[in-house]
């Protein structure tokens, strides 16, 4: 039996005790026989270097020292990794059970996929489930473009976000040390060398709570990417892309991953314009 592909992941963390054991079970918990995971903490004085010693032993490295912030924290961390697949996970959001072993039995079975996202789902201080995102639409020149944003076509959810090394080391092996939209500039960079596919599935979930760096600062967001938009605007091309992101789901348009309910297998799809495209995938 062939080796399961090794996995790396990074959680960057600040004073978000409150959910960083939640976050570090969901990653603990997906028994991936074949990852290695690295906690970086900026200095944290609320009793977060406390959880993350509590599970030292199962972490490939983790430190706890003042830093640049989020994106320095994010490169200090994939630094010390060397897995296949890499992806980072924020310290209040979780990974849903099952995630590690979908992704690496993907990548494995399809050399054509080194950029992997799902389903975009949101949760609350609770863990309640307010939100999963019908199957977005993801074209490559309106990443490139910064398109996708909350205001436009929504966001590629980095939480729930794979790629493989390859990748990361063609994009330039580093996020750009901004505050806020490092994953968008990252995405920009992957989408000028590699096609984004979609699993209709939900590998990970947003949480929404008050101490997000980003809870009130959307407006910091856009204009760090120069993107804004009068919200009425806004709200029709959302409504507008969201239309026609559903024909295309419903007309099997656009690189996906899938679970077909009938035969109750997955199937990824590459080029939905020539039969020989339809690959089954058997997990």
């Amino acid at each position: 039996m062939k080796q399961l592909p090794k996995i790396s992941i990074v959680t960057p963390s600040f004073n978000q005790g409150k959910f960083l054991e939640q976050t570090i079970l969901s990653v603990l918990n997906q028994n991936y026989p074949n990852f290695e995971y690295v906690v970086i903490d900026g200095g944290s004085t609320d009793g977060s270097q406390k959880i993350i010693k509590k599970y030292q032993k199962r972490l490939h490295y983790w430190e706890s020292k003042s830093d640049r912030g989020q994106s320095h924290a994010i490169n200090k961390g994939f630094a010390k990794t060397n897995g296949e697949i890499m992806f980072w996970i924020n310290s209040d959001d979780v990974l849903r059970p099952g995630a590690l072993h979908l992704v690496a039995s993907i990548f494995s079975k399809f050399s054509e996929i080194s950029w992997l996202t799902s389903l975009p789902s949101t949760i609350n201080d609770q863990d309640f489930q307010l939100y999963l995102s019908q199957p977005p639409l993801y074209i490559n020149s309106f990443i490139r473009r910064g398109w996708y944003t909350r205001k436009f076509m929504g966001f590629i959810m980095q939480e729930g976000t794979f790629w493989r090394r390859s990748l990361w080391d063609r994009a330039g092996g580093n996020l750009d040390e901004v505050p806020y939209s490092m994953d968008l500039k990252l995405w920009q960079s992957f989408a000028e060398h590699e096609q984004l596919y979609c699993i209709h599935a939900c590998l990970a979930s947003y949480r929404l709570n008050r101490n997000r760096k980003n809870n009130d600062n959307h407006h910091k967001y856009y204009k760090e990417i120069n993107a804004w938009v009068p919200e009425s605007i806004s709200l029709i091309g959302k409504i507008v892309w969201r239309q026609v992101a559903k024909i295309a789901h419903h007309l099997k348009i656009g690189p996906a991953v899938y679970y077909d309910q009938r035969k109750l297998k997955w199937y990824f799809r590459k080029n939905v314009f020539n039969s020989q495209s339809f690959k089954l995938l058997k997990l």
